[in-house]
């Protein structure tokens, strides 16, 4: 549990992000996640870097690279079916 000079703490920087960038704010509030095209992107890159990296020879961060990839794939919803 926050003490009280914490909270005032947290409402103040809340305050001030909702008056510096309200279109920030809204979307932590929110909770909207990120455009689908985000994550196809990024997905991408790092299969990319990961098929680049196996070629290099490079198998341990080949293999983290395909992984990041295809779990921002799992995580976005796509199914192979």
């Amino acid at each position: 549990m926050l003490s009280e000079s914490e909270r005032r703490t947290l409402d103040e920087i809340e305050h001030r992000l909702a008056v510096e960038e309200p279109a920030l704010a809204s979307a932590l509030v929110e909770g909207r996640p990120l455009h689908p095209v985000v994550h196809y992107a990024l997905a991408g890159v790092f299969g990319g870097l990961g098929v680049l990296l196996l070629v290099l020879g490079v198998v341990g961060p080949a293999l983290a690279s395909i992984g990041f990839g295809s779990l921002l794939m799992l995580l976005r919803g796509y199914t192979w079916r």
